[in-house]
């Protein structure tokens, strides 16, 4: 069996494992999308490697076919939920198992989508909607995060809102928040990402920076400088949805924060509900939020992404090609 192995910080090899074997379901994988935090633990970020350490087989945006388990999924095309809670903390109990205090996680705990088979709880399975082609299914992790940001957001309906980051996460929230009748601006420094991205037709307005405020601003970067814009931007007693996690630590702007009664609401991945709502979304996902490419083209592709280099915000690796 086919995987591609991070054998240490910054490199990516093909390697021959053996088959998984033991309890839960055998997936045969289609597809697996690179994801940010994917890129971070390549490059040896120190959150991460404070966590990981190589070898490790990546990839948690999984797509595929069910190769052994019950008869009714044999066959089955499906999406992975790579969150496997305990489902018997408090969180858990309370339908947030996105806050698990003993989650484990599908491409680190477990092997990830970077091989071609995988064996995984049957509970972290999901069928895809009639039509959906087989490697769309690797966005539905993406774009459940997206979804729990935007709905943590409140009513969007004919409100402006602003995108800090044209990365994954802030074009599938973009489309989201199109879909909810909102006016999406997105804030991306890249200018070929900019250009992309406006192409893609359902963002109002693409920005290097923002200049005005907006009703909401969701926050995908994560770092010290987004952090301040997204507060800045927002109206007064306006909400800033927190998503991305560059860095560790950021100082707020505090005065503002205060004196204009600035909400702060933090997001962190998606429960099995937002799970199961985005994947019935892919069949009216546009395609042209990622761009598919040959597993044989992982390393070129992390090394792309970090660099900027390529406009598309999303890579999806194909098994088999």
């Amino acid at each position: 069996m086919h995987a591609v192995v991070l054998e240490d910080f910054g490199r990516l090899e093909h390697r021959t494992l053996e088959v998984p074997q033991g309890a839960g379901v055998l997936i045969e994988v289609a597809a697996c999308g690179i994801c940010g935090s994917d890129l971070s633990v390549y490059k040896g970020a120190p959150a991460m490697r404070a966590r990981w350490q190589p070898p490790l087989v990546l990839g948690h945006e999984i797509a595929g076919t069910v190769l052994e388990g019950p008869p009714e999924w044999l066959g089955q095309p499906v999406a992975v939920n790579p969150l496997v809670p305990c489902n018997q903390c408090d969180p858990c109990r309370a339908g947030l198992s996105n806050l698990c205090h003993n989650r484990s996680n599908i491409g680190f705990h477990y092997r990830g989508g970077f091989a071609e088979q995988i064996r995984v709880p049957q509970a972290q399975l999901y069928r895809l909607p009639r039509g959906v082609p087989l490697w769309k299914g690797a966005l539905a992790e993406p774009l459940a995060v997206a979804l729990r940001a935007v709905e943590l957001a409140g009513g969007v309906l004919g409100r402006r809102v602003l995108v800090l980051g044209g990365g994954a996460i802030g074009t599938l929230a973009a489309w989201l928040l199109y879909r909810a009748g909102a006016q999406a601006t997105v804030s991306e420094l890249n200018p070929l990402r900019r250009a992309w991205l406006q192409e893609l037709g359902f963002i109002e307005e693409v920005l290097p920076a923002p200049t005005a405020t907006y009703d909401c601003v969701i926050e995908t970067v994560g770092a010290q400088a987004t952090l301040a814009q997204a507060v800045h931007a927002v109206q007064p007693g306006g909400m800033v949805v927190l998503v991305g996690l560059a860095d560790l630590e950021a100082s707020l702007p505090l005065q503002r924060t205060v004196l204009q009664e600035v909400g702060l609401r933090g997001s962190y991945v998606f429960t099995h509900a937002d799970f199961a709502r985005a994947t019935e979304m892919l069949a009216q996902l546009p395609d042209a939020v990622a761009i598919q490419r040959p597993i044989s083209m992982a390393q070129a592709s992390f090394e792309e992404l970090l660099a900027g280099q390529l406009p598309v915000a999303k890579v999806v690796l194909l098994h088999g090609r």
